[in-house]
Order: structure tokens, then C-alpha cells, then sequence
């Protein structure tokens, strides 16, 4: 095999047909670069490099493929020719897609694009199409044109050729690819962003971070700074105008509480009695979803009300939310109590780089010990409160997340033999003992709320306050298939709670939307919600992707749902999950939200209901 490969990499037609597509797949490459601005030498040269390494990285791919897949000698441009040709239509295609939406070709495009009525939804116009043809036309003849120059050469003057661009080119490739990896690797470790932000133009670019391990063997964490690292208007167009408020805004206190992993089924008198009890005062939705079944994305959606594929984006800008923003406008305080480190999820870099000093995160102890501390700080913090100035105050609680609570706590009986998760499967007969652990620390969560629910009452704040009880997801047990929470987009691990209990005096003065209880819902309402009982006069569209829930026209068709691989639309009826992973592309699914199980293959998928997901996730982007 070794020398089957030397014999390919030596043939000289072969290595400079190969050397003339990686010249022009690198120059296609470059032209992605233009979706960037404000680059300075340093900047304009390292994303250059970044180009030409992964068209470089492509093509050694494509080596090994073509090694593997080899006929002849003769045969191998031929197949060549037509897998470069396939690749740079591709790249150009991917090219618009990215200028026009601001990400790359993804399961969701390439749905849009392989559907009967794409069409109907893509209006491409007679001069487009034209010039995407003569583009293909170039494309073919480029490639005809290098097969017959190459095989007319002169067999020695080819030798000559291949051998001198062998000495010019394989060390400077090879120097760029490393040379650009550790450099994105620096600066990815010094939060230098504004230059990391500029590599997501290039597709199937794959970056190497040292944080794990600068962190692991060096103490190392990454640079924190309460101001925004870069000009955010570079990458973002948030919000769409400047943010209007009435000249007599509802200065409200705002307390959200979250905890972690909890799913809807699971408010009940039996496992949250206290939840109950808050019940009775609020408004329950019961059919809401969070952003993500991940903790990044479900709390990106409460801060931000926008879908959890702009998370890359406002990260690497470090742009506060439009709800903290306003907030602090009008002369809010703040408190930030999490029971889990707000470096990450990198939230101190994202929904509270705003508020830095806010933050109180450093707990020690297990999961519910940490709860336990939070609360009680979050009772002393509202005890002792004197200000006259309006609260906006946030609890993160983790205890459910491990499946952790104190012993008083074991209220379904859960044994304290250790479980190896490793081992753990739908037929496993640990779940039901791993299910009462869960049970239990919600149950133990639970107590904590009452507790800081009393302490609001009796510092005669709780009428007068708007009050959430919600979840950054949930969590399954192979109820549907799956276990824990990031492994699918079922009810269990996207239908959080949502509680919302209104100020006294506004009550009587909310309109409740069609359906409810039952109205679908999404974490990206709960900022236009907010804002819009706050005061604020603009449409929720210039800056969220959510809706005023108090709003008697409420609608919504689905819901959208995120994690680090995959998308998920989730209506009524359907839930379609699309890939992010360049391995997965075809690998849609389209599932039934009530039980989660397989549609017939057969089943259409609306691509308007795709373009307009698609508008959604480029609204805010420039």
C-alpha cells in the first residue's frame, strides 16, 4: 500500500493537475474573506493563511480518498477533475449561502436545496442563474484545459515542474498550517476576539484551542474583562434601532428563578409543592420550550429571546443582552446568584459581561450544597436590601443537573449505592433508582424556592415583583428514547416550565393569548415579555426572535431549539432535527413532538418554514 501511495503521489500528471485545483480551490477560498471588514495587516495576512491551510487540509483529504479509490493512473485525473469540480461548485454556492445568511451550508440548507418546492421559496432571478452557469462552464473548461496542457508537456520539463514546486510549496504549506493553528490556539487563549471572530468566515475550518489544556496543567483561565472586547457593530446589527421606552416606564422588580435540568412532567404536588403553590398566583404555560437542551443555549435564550445559533457570534463580540442593557438604562440594580461557575458556559463573556460585579458564583461544596449556600445568599441579599431602586436578580440552582440532594431530601426513597452512568441503558434496571435520585434533588430544589419565595413575602416585595420559575432544559430517563439531556430534542429534554407571576397592579391588565394554557411557547419570549411590560415601544422583531406572551394575537408556528451539532424545529405536530456536523448533512430527521418516534421517510417538509427559520438566524447579523 505504501508504495501504491508513493506511485500516486510521484505521478507527475497527477501531482501537478492536483497542485493547479489546490491553486484555484485556495483562491475560492480567499474570496470568503470579503464577508469580513476592518482587517489590519496581522489580521488580513492570519485569515489568509487560515484560507489557504484548510483548502490545503481538503485536499490532503482528497488525497487519501483518491489514494483509496484509485483505478488507474489514467483514469485518476479524470476522477479527479470531476471531484474538484463538484467541490468548487460547492464552495461557491456555500459562498452566497454565507453572504446572504452569515452561515455556511448546514443540514437545513441542504434540505431547502434538495426539496421539490425550494424553488418556490427561492427566488433567485434570470442573472444569478445565468452567471452561476458560466461559472460551471469555467469551472469544466479550466479543467479540460489543465488536462490537455499537462499531458502535452514534455515529460522531463513535467518532472522539473513537479519537483520545483514540491521544494516551493510542501514546507511554506506546511509551515501555514501550523503557523496559523497555534496562532488561533494563542489567541483563542488571550479572548483576543475580534480577530478570532473574523475565521468564522471560512468554510470547514477547524480551529485548535489550548484552554482545556492551559487550564488542566497550568492553572491557566482565559482573560475576563468587563468591557465589550470589540466593536460589536463589526459582526452584529443588534438591536435593529435604538431602544424606546415609555416616559413612564414600569420600573418592576424582576427575580427569575432557574433550575437546572427540570422539565415540565415534573411540576407537580408530589415533586414541587412549592412550585404549586406559586402556581396559583402566576400564569402557567404549559407548552414551553426552551432555546437549547444544553445549559449555554437555554439560558443564551432567556437573556437574549433570540435563537441559539447566534451564541457563537455574540460570544465572540462579548455583547451584553438588549434586556441589561435597558435595564441598567433605567437604573436598575443587579444580582447574579449562580450555584455553577458563570465563566462557563462562558456567560460572564456574554448575557452578564455587562454586570460583572454583579455576579456572586464562587460556592464550594457538591451540587446541593452550592444550592443550599445560593439561596441562603440570595435570602440575606434581599433581607438586608434597602435600596429604593428597582432589582432585576437572577438564581441559577444545580442540584437536579447531578442528580444531588441531602439526605432529608430522599423523599422517593433513592438507594446510596453508587451508579455507573457509563453503563446505563434503556433496559438498565438502575433507572428507576436513578430517577428517584433526580426526583429528589428537584424535590430538594423546590424547598429551596419556597424558602426565598417566603423571604420576598416577607420583605413585602412579592406582590408588587414579577416573578419566574423556570429551567435551562430538561432531562430524559429513556422515556423517549434517550437519556439525560444534549442526546435529543424530545419533550422531556426541550418542555421546561414556565411560571410567570405578574406585579398586583398589572394582573388585570395583561391579555392572554389564544390557547392558552397550551399555546406553543419559546425562552425567546421571555425578553419581548419583559421589555414590553417594562416599557419599552419598539417591535420585538428589532430585537429578538420572540413575542410579547401577553398578547391576545400570540402566535407561533414552532419553535426553535439548538445545541452544538444540531438544529431542531419543533411544532405542534413535528419536530425536524437538522445536522451541523459536515459528516451528517443528510442525516435529517423528522419526528413526532408528542412521542418523538420516526416519520415516514416520505414526509415533506415546508422549506418556507425553513427560509423563514433561516431570516430568523441572520436578522441580527451584518
Amino acid at each position: 500500500m505504501i508504495d501504491k501511495l508513493i506511485a500516486l503521489f510521484t505521478h507527475t500528471n497527477f501531482s501537478l493537475f492536483f497542485k493547479a485545483n489546490l491553486f484555484l480551490t485556495s483562491i475560492i477560498f480567499s474570496i470568503f474573506m470579503i464577508n469580513n471588514t476592518d482587517y489590519d495587516l496581522f489580521g488580513f495576512l492570519l485569515i489568509l493563511f487560515a484560507c489557504i491551510s484548510s483548502a490545503t487540509i481538503l485536499y490532503l483529504v482528497f488525497f487519501i480518498i483518491l489514494f483509496i479509490f484509485r483505478v488507474t493512473n489514467t483514469t485518476i485525473i479524470y476522477i479527479s477533475a470531476l471531484l474538484f469540480i463538484l467541490t468548487n461548485i460547492s464552495l461557491i454556492v456555500d459562498f452566497f449561502i454565507y453572504k446572504i445568511y452569515k452561515f455556511h451550508i448546514n443540514a437545513m440548507v441542504l434540505n431547502i436545496l434538495s426539496s421539490p418546492d425550494s424553488m418556490d421559496s427561492i427566488q433567485l432571478g434570470v442573472m444569478p442563474t445565468v452567471m452561476f452557469v458560466v461559472f460551471i462552464v469555467l469551472l469544466i473548461a479550466y479543467e479540460v484545459f489543465l488536462i490537455k496542457k499537462i499531458n502535452k508537456l514534455n515529460m522531463y520539463i513535467k518532472k522539473d515542474i513537479n519537483k520545483k514546486l514540491n521544494k516551493l510549496l510542501v514546507l511554506p504549506l506546511f509551515l501555514i498550517i501550523l503557523g496559523e493553528k497555534i496562532t488561533y490556539g494563542a489567541l483563542s487563549l488571550s479572548s483576543q476576539s475580534e480577530i478570532v471572530s473574523k475565521f468564522k468566515v471560512i468554510p470547514l475550518y477547524q480551529p485548535l484551542t489550548f484552554s482545556r489544556i492551559a487550564f488542566k496543567y497550568f492553572g491557566y483561565k482565559t482573560e475576563e474583562k468587563q468591557e465589550n472586547r470589540i466593536n460589536t457593530d463589526a459582526l452584529l446589527n443588534y438591536p435593529l434601532e435604538k431602544i424606546k421606552i415609555n416616559d413612564n416606564p414600569n420600573k418592576i422588580n424582576i427575580f427569575i428563578f432557574a433550575s437546572d435540568s427540570v422539565r415540565n412532567s415534573n411540576i407537580n404536588s408530589q415533586i414541587t409543592p412549592n412550585v404549586e403553590n406559586f402556581k396559583k398566583d402566576s400564569f402557567t404555560f404549559n407548552n414551553h420550550h426552551s432555546g437549547g437542551n444544553a445549559t449555554r443555549f437555554g439560558i443564551y435564550s432567556i437573556f437574549y429571546g433570540l435563537n441559539s445559533t447566534y451564541w457563537f457570534s455574540f460570544l465572540n463580540a462579548g455583547r451584553s443582552p438588549v434586556l441589561i442593557d435597558t435595564l441598567k438604562d433605567l437604573d436598575y440594580n443587579f444580582k447574579i446568584i449562580s450555584s455553577t461557575n458563570t465563566s462557563w458556559p462562558e456567560f460572564r463573556k456574554t448575557a452578564y459581561s455587562n454586570i460583572i460585579d454583579a455576579i456572586k458564583d464562587d460556592f464550594v461544596g457538591s451540587p446541593w450544597q452550592k444550592d443550599e449556600q445560593s439561596s441562603k445568599y440570595f435570602m440575606d441579599y434581599i433581607k438586608n436590601y434597602d435600596s429604593k431602586k428597582p432589582l432585576f436578580s437572577f438564581v441559577f440552582l444545580d442540584a437536579p443537573h447531578g442528580y444531588s440532594f441531602p439526605q432529608y431530601a430522599n423523599k422517593f426513597k433513592a438507594s446510596k449505592k453508587n451508579v455507573n452512568y457509563l453503563s446505563i441503558s434503556k433496559d438498565s434496571k438502575n433507572i428507576p433508582a436513578i430517577h428517584a435520585r433526580f426526583k429528589n434533588s428537584v424535590y430538594f430544589n423546590d424547598i429551596l424556592f419556597g424558602k426565598m419565595i417566603q423571604q420576598l413575602k416577607d420583605k413585602g416585595l412579592y406582590d408588587n415583583s414579577l416573578i419566574i420559575f423556570t429551567s435551562d432544559h430538561g432531562s430524559e430517563f429513556f422515556e423517549y428514547g434517550y437519556f439525560g439531556h444534549n442526546s435529543s430534542f424530545s419533550k422531556a429534554q426541550t418542555n421546561t416550565p414556565f411560571i410567570i407571576k405578574l406585579p398586583k397592579n398589572l394582573q388585570d391588565k395583561v391579555a392572554l393569548p389564544k390557547g392558552f394554557p397550551n399555546v406553543l411557547t419559546s425562552h425567546n419570549d421571555i425578553v419581548a415579555t419583559l421589555l414590553s411590560i417594562v416599557g419599552v415601544q419598539n417591535n420585538s422583531n428589532t430585537y429578538s426572535n420572540g413575542y410579547n406572551l401577553f398578547n391576545e394575537d400570540f402566535n407561533r408556528d414552532f419553535v426553535f431549539c439548538a445545541n452544538w451539532n444540531n438544529n431542531a424545529v419543533i411544532t405542534n405536530e413535528y419536530t425536524y432535527v437538522f445536522s451541523n456536523l459536515p459528516n451528517k448533512m443528510f442525516r435529517n430527521e423528522v419526528r413526532y413532538t408528542k412521542n418523538y418516534k420516526i416519520v415516514d421517510s416520505n414526509h415533506k417538509i415546508d422549506s418556507r418554514l425553513l427560509i423563514n427559520i433561516m431570516n430568523e438566524n441572520r436578522r441580527f447579523l451584518k
